[in-house]
């Protein structure tokens, strides 16, 4: 019957496959690490989606708050409409201390907002950033994000989601 299904439907066995591999166990975690996404709460217009992986060896970050969380005013714009934070995590930066995880590395930035002459989109290469994390779940993790020369989003509790981080 399982067989059955999945040859049917064969997207259900991708996607769970998928899953799978994107999730590890703590056990399979040999090295210290912090994985996480879901909705960052946060005031009204600063509510963002966020999703990573850091390990000793790098690796990646994305925070997009998006024109839905009703916007915000930041540098010249009077209404960021969207704000996505993209980087690579600087290999050796993840610290993990007393049940907080942090790592740096270097992001693009692209912002989309209006002025008081018009739209205006812009996008920032090579600028560093730290994130800052606690595990849990929904009402329990926070995540705090500092861009330089653009300030700090947070801390703020996780809306929905997961941070997950394991020491050695």
């Amino acid at each position: 019957m399982v067989a059955r299904a999945l040859v049917r439907r064969p997207y259900l066995f991708l996607l769970c496959s998928a899953l799978l591999m994107l999730a590890p166990s703590a056990a399979a975690s040999s090295v210290p690490a912090v994985r996480g996404g879901g909705v960052v709460d946060g005031p009204p217009g600063i509510t963002s989606q966020l999703g990573f992986s850091a390990t000793s060896s790098g690796g990646s970050f994305l925070c997009v708050m998006a024109g839905r969380s009703g916007g915000f005013p930041f540098g010249p714009w009077e209404n960021i409409q969207q704000m996505q934070v993209q980087g690579r995590v600087t290999p050796g930066s993840l610290d993990i201390a007393n049940g907080v995880a942090t790592f740096s590395g270097t992001a693009t930035i692209h912002v989309i907002g209006t002025t008081p002459t018009g739209r205006l989109a812009m996008t920032l290469s090579d600028v560093p950033f730290v994130s800052t994390q606690v595990a849990g779940g929904a009402g329990v993790a926070w995540h705090l994000l500092e861009v330089s020369g653009v300030g700090a989003f947070g801390p703020e509790t996780m809306k929905s989601g997961q941070i997950t981080i394991w020491s050695e």
